[in-house]
């Protein structure tokens, strides 16, 4: 007799009428059906995302002026929902909804810096969650706290408070600023040599190194983007606030990578073992599961976006060139994915001239007072 699977909680089986299996999430009167597996990391990812965007919900109505109240009209304000994307706005629900379900019931009036700073404190703590997988961390806190800043600036205009924000008040967490691993060149020829073209691994890496993209907008690129050797993408974090659009050159190398596979997604170029586009999660979860595999545990997706703009910034890019090249607004955020760029390079390419220039003079003036004949 075969095993009977084991699925998450609130998750049953069925055979639909196609006589295909099909799985789904119930609970309390809400149900989703999933599109991948729900023990994959693309359909637990599926799931994360549903219930980041369900509606605040409790068994009773929270009281007035409590963290709840207060989430509750948050969320269904132009405030909280206007000029942000669609998986930004997901991002954000997620992170609130974790403090929302541990203080929903503080009353917003009663919040000093150093309730904000100990919740803060405690986000920075490293720990696995209920499945055992890793949360928290310095990052993660000071996410929570940018989120937390735009809750309760509402709630203090809604409540008509007359206090500061007391997240303003509290501390941010030190991050160490290296952040994710930046790809070696050594590292990207490592992983080509494991993952030959025809791969999905190896067309996953051409996407992320000639694209220079997040995961979310990675797993959406396709056809439609690649048009007459151009590349056209609009970031889907920042194109619907600031109308963003980035143009690329075709680099020869991912064409030669999409030419190489055998069956590509009609709507994306990397699908599922299920033909279906990759989740943002699911694709960052696999591109680790690829990394491990070519010997490189320590490099992720995002990696291969600083290595762009690293390998760009040692040939010479200006800030403005590496702008377009990744979506980047500010100078801020280009230093921050340029901090490896060979820095032996860049200080022999600045000495140079200098060097150069001094010798030069030093020549003419020795021409000009010759020394007298001993």
């Amino acid at each position: 007799m075969p095993r009977k699977e084991k699925l998450p909680a609130n998750v049953s089986s069925f055979v639909d009428r196609h006589g295909k299996r099909r799985y789904r999430w119930r609970k309390a009167g809400r149900q989703h059906y999933f599109k991948a597996h729900p023990n994959s990391a693309e359909g637990r990812a599926e799931l994360e995302a549903f219930l980041a965007d369900l509606p605040l919900r409790a068994t009773s109505q929270p009281a007035h002026g409590t963290v709840a109240w207060a989430a509750a009209r948050y969320f269904a304000s132009a405030t909280f929902r206007g000029g942000k994307s669609a998986q930004t706005e997901r991002t954000a629900r997620l992170i609130l909804n974790r403090f929302i379900g541990e203080y929903g019931k503080y009353r917003i009036a009663d919040w000093r810096f150093d309730h904000i700073e100990a919740v803060l404190m405690k986000a920075a703590q490293k720990r696995p969650d209920e499945k055992g997988r890793m949360i928290g961390g310095p990052s993660a806190a000071n996410n929570l706290r940018r989120e937390l800043k735009g809750l309760f600036d509402y709630a203090i205009k809604v409540l008509h408070l007359d206090r500061p924000n007391p997240v303003d008040q509290a501390a941010a967490i030190a991050v160490p600023r290296r952040g994710f691993h930046t790809w070696t060149d050594a590292e990207i020829e490592q992983y080509r040599d494991f993952w030959p073209l025809g791969t999905k691994a190896r067309l996953a890496l051409e996407i992320f190194l000639w694209t220079a993209q997040r995961r979310g907008d990675a797993s959406k690129f396709g056809h439609r983007h690649v048009v007459d050797g151009q590349i056209e993408v609009t970031p889907a974090k920042t194109g619907n606030s600031t109308g963003v659009t980035v143009w690329l050159p075709a680099a020869p190398q991912l064409l030669e990578a999409i030419a190489a596979m055998p069956v590509t997604g009609t709507e994306t170029f990397l699908v599922t073992d299920y033909g279906k586009p990759f989740s943002v999660a699911g694709l960052g979860n696999k591109m680790r599961e690829w990394c491990t595999r070519a010997g490189l545990p320590h490099c992720s997706a995002h990696g291969l976006r600083k290595a762009a703009a690293r390998r760009s910034a040692e040939t010479g890019a200006t800030n403005q060139e590496l702008k377009a090249l990744g979506g980047w607004t500010t100078d801020r955020q280009v230093a921050i994915y340029t901090q490896d760029a060979n820095k032996k390079a860049l200080a022999k390419r600045a000495m140079t001239p200098v060097i150069e220039l001094d010798l030069a003079n030093r020549s003419r003036k020795r021409q000009a007072n010759p020394p007298p004949n001993t």
